[in-house]
């Protein structure tokens, strides 16, 4: 039959009462609950439970192993197990017991019974006991088997089909160094670690399912309560059954030959410490971070090697020296700490990080540092010999209930980085020599990841200088009317990662400016160096007014022969403010998109292109030409803001759609703008770099632009003329009428001599007046010396030299087409 629960008060009342042990005793819940114990039980069942109550007020266990009449009306031979009940404060209410069968009925044929005062559940039928004898056999076997269990130097104990823990002797108890009543419910495994990897369990799931008895195999390990103490043990089992053949659990005993077995004993001790050392392999350095290090240390080795574990890192471990002055106290810093103390105060001393530590010389701690060296006390001789902070006049390590200490220097590279402290206290086995060796490799493996740490902070807090040294800042961005900028860049702050993101806003001729946002492929110091260098170039070329595909193909040539830049991709865009006039060439980069003032917003169809440096042969990038209504917002970006390890890339480009469409940005500066489109994408953002450059064409009603074709003809330079005068005259620009007609004259008069085909000309007012002269000649003018122009030329050279003392600024750019000369005016005030 299944076991039967049920619990007592006080006052021997049954306050519970499980199915099993209505089934057992044949009585309903509603019929036994709370009525005296004695109204089930009589004689030796009752004394039984009395013996019970009594053990329970004095927080004991009890075991018995007696006679009931079960609701049958058959006696059975059961074992009783009773335990305290206690309150969350640790008051006792009450006392819980579990029958379970373990013999078949009991009888003796023949034996006559006279007596009805002792022995079963109901008093009923019972039998005399035999001439000469105090007690009936049923009694003698109780008390025999109840002093053979708890008395027994063996260890004795009773599982149950789950290897969980039913009955336990005193001599077991000791053994594990858990109280009997602590081990009710564990399972075995929970209890005992052997060194054989998972066998010993198998071996005892062999007996159940087999039968098999398992005879004097020896276990080495350790258990629970002697984590530090290697032991082996001959173990025999096996299986329990009730009468039906049903499997109960196993019975066992387990002797201690620790003794008998040192050979044994030190080859488990040697596996225990391997298994500690390649284990911490997998559990400390997970990250390259030095505070994540320190703590993944100090929380593997609590509890299972120390109750204290402490990290320290030398304040001075960065200003070059390798080693601590040794006539110098040295200072360190707290990084990691545990302690699995009784003490609160202790546990806290040992847990708070942050705090300042002076190791004067002399301690032991200073030795340490010092010499790299570790330092070694099985026993501590003192609360001064072992003082962790003896200036500051704190506590020593013996008066926080430590036994044993182990110091060991953070040594890697031939660089002290600091200390670890483990201690153990009084309650455990020492750390001995095998655990001091054990100590200092797992303070060498973290040395080394801390060192590798700190190296890749090095190399990540010099890329992040690098790379943001070589973007433009807040006043680095031209600023001009009718265009409001706003910026985004963010570098992932938990990597060294750093990777080659950069924007840019170049100033150009005229009211025109370039946008560019690019990423330098990698994630180094090499791609941060390598994009300032891709930027140096691009400003270079820029200056010279080439257009979008001419410009990417000559960073194109750069970044292929360049050994020190890896593959990039970018986005030019040349934009003018006055006419808003567009122009997007895009090398392999993701395409802008375009927020009109009605909120619509969608990508532009800009051809992909090919990334730079790529090695194809000649590239072949594509223009894009577009008018920005008023107040409509570009955006450029990098993959950085959509796309995300394991999603679809057009999930993340649907998503900026949708947080540019948000209404309300109008309002907004642009600034604002960029910083809250950037925060609402964070879920996408994957740890890699973002830079985010938008631009919004904002109204200018005081920006005025005309253009014209002018055939070339004898009255081209007359037409031009009539045509900037007449314009400036309705602009109200009447003071630049005569200097913008003298400099048109020229340089259409050059257009027409020099050139073929029909001549452009725009004027364009916004901050400034500029006029461009375009044809279809592709040689660049330049003004000639006077004293060596030749003969054919010399109105040429005459003629850029006035441009070149009247305008404020002029130059001439190649096009598509031709090419374009332009001189700039200052607007009166």
């Amino acid at each position: 039959m299944p076991s039967a629960s049920f619990t007592l008060d006080h006052a021997a009342h049954i306050t519970s009462w499980s199915p099993a042990a209505a089934a057992w005793f044949g009585r309903p819940p509603d019929a036994v609950l709370g009525r005296h114990s004695r109204s089930i039980f009589e004689g030796a069942a009752l004394y039984a439970l009395a013996e019970a109550s009594a053990n329970a007020a004095l927080g004991d266990d009890y075991s018995r192993v007696l006679t009931v009449t079960a609701g049958d009306g058959a006696p059975h031979d059961v074992l009783l197990n009773c335990s305290p009940l206690t309150e969350s404060d640790g008051r006792s209410r009450g006392l819980l017991c579990q029958v379970s069968e373990v013999a078949g009925t009991r009888g003796a044929p023949g034996v006559r019974d006279d007596s009805a005062d002792a022995g079963s559940a109901t008093g009923a039928g019972e039998e005399a006991a035999p001439a000469g004898l105090l007690s009936r056999p049923d009694e003698v076997q109780a008390a025999f088997m109840d002093a053979f269990v708890r008395k027994s130097p063996h260890g004795m104990g009773v599982l149950d089909a789950d290897l969980r823990y039913v009955l336990v002797n005193d001599a077991l108890a000791e053994f594990n160094g858990i109280p009997a009543r602590e081990h009710i419910g564990r399972t075995v495994s929970e209890v005992v670690r052997p060194a054989d990897r998972g066998e010993y369990e198998k071996h005892l799931r062999r007996v159940l399912e087999t039968g098999e008895p398992l005879h004097n195999v020896l276990i080495s390990g350790r258990t629970q309560g002697h984590r530090d103490r290697d032991r082996v043990w001959s173990v025999t089992f096996f299986r329990l059954t009730y009468g039906d053949g049903r499997v109960l659990g196993l019975g066992g005993l387990i002797v201690d030959v620790t003794q008998r077995q040192t050979a044994l004993l030190e080859a488990s001790a040697v596996r225990q410490r391997l298994d500690l050392v390649n284990r911490a392999g997998s559990k400390v350095g997970t990250t390259l971070e030095m505070a994540e290090t320190a703590r993944e240390l100090a929380d593997f080795a609590v509890p299972e090697f120390a109750d204290v574990t402490t990290v320290e890192m030398r304040q001075d471990f960065l200003d070059g020296a390798r080693f601590p002055d040794p006539a110098e106290d040295v200072a360190t810093r707290r990084v990691a700490g545990r302690g699995e103390l009784d003490d609160p105060a202790s546990r806290w001393h040992f847990s708070e990080t942050g705090g300042e530590y002076i190791h004067p010389v002399g301690s032991p701690a200073h030795k340490c540092l010092s010499s790299g060296r570790p330092w070694h006390d099985e026993k501590l001789a003192g609360a001064p010999l072992a003082d962790l902070t003896s200036a500051q006049g704190e506590p020593g390590l013996r008066d926080h209930g430590l036994g044993s200490v182990v110091m060991v220097p953070l040594v890697a590279r031939g660089r002290c980085l600091g200390l670890v402290t483990f201690g153990r206290s009084v309650d455990r086995e020492p750390l001995d020599d095998d655990d001091r060796l054990v100590a200092e490799e797992l303070t060498g493996r973290a040395a080394l990841n801390l060192d590798n740490a700190r190296m890749y902070d090095d190399e990540r807090r010099i890329a992040l200088a690098l790379q943001r040294n070589m973007l433009p800042g807040e006043n680095d961005l031209p600023v001009r009317p009718g265009l409001e900028i706003g910026y985004h860049y963010w570098s992932t702050s938990r990597s060294a990662n750093v990777g080659g993101d950069w924007f840019d806003v170049i100033p150009l001729s005229g009211h025109r400016v370039a946008l560019v946002v690019g990423d330098m492929m990698g994630h180094d110091i090499h791609a941060a160096a390598g994009m300032g260098q891709l930027r140096t170039a691009m400003h270079t070329l820029a200056r010279l007014d080439l257009e979008p595909v001419d410009l990417l193909k000559r960073l194109d040539d750069i970044v292929e022969f360049s050994p020190a830049m890896q593959h990039a991709t970018c986005v030019y865009a040349v934009y003018n403010t006055v006419t808003r006039e567009c122009s997007i060439a895009n090398a392999g980069h993701p395409a802008p998109m375009l927020r009109h003032a009605d909120s619509t917003t969608a990508m532009i169809p800009v051809d992909a292109g090919i990334p730079l440096g790529i090695g194809l042969g000649t590239p072949e990038f594509a223009v894009t030409d577009l008018v920005l209504p008023e107040g409509a917002t570009l955006a450029l970006y990098t993959d950085g803001l959509i796309e995300r390890r394991g999603k679809d890339i057009d999930e993340g480009i649907e998503a900026l759609r949708t947080a540019l469409a948000a209404p309300g940005p109008s309002i907004l500066s642009v600034q604002r703008w960029c910083d809250s489109v950037v925060g609402k994408l964070t879920d996408w953002t994957d740890g890699d770099d973002l830079a985010v450059l938008m631009v919004r064409a904002t109204p200018m009603p005081e920006h005025r632009s005309a253009r014209w074709t002018i055939s070339a003809e004898a009255g081209a330079a007359s037409r031009a003329r009539a045509l900037v005068d007449e314009t400036l005259h309705a602009w109200g620009l009447d003071e630049l009428r005569d200097t913008a007609r003298l400099l048109t004259n020229e340089l259409v008069t050059n257009a027409f001599r020099h050139a073929r085909g029909d001549i452009g000309l725009q004027l364009a007012k916004g901050g400034t007046l500029v006029v461009e002269v375009s044809d279809r000649d592709e040689r660049l003018p330049h003004r000639a010396e006077p004293a060596a122009e030749p003969a054919t030329e010399g109105q040429w050279g005459r003629g850029l030299t006035l441009v070149d003392k009247l305008a404020q600024k002029w130059g001439a750019r190649s096009i598509t087409s031709g090419k374009v000369v332009w001189f700039e005016l200052a607007l009166t005030r």
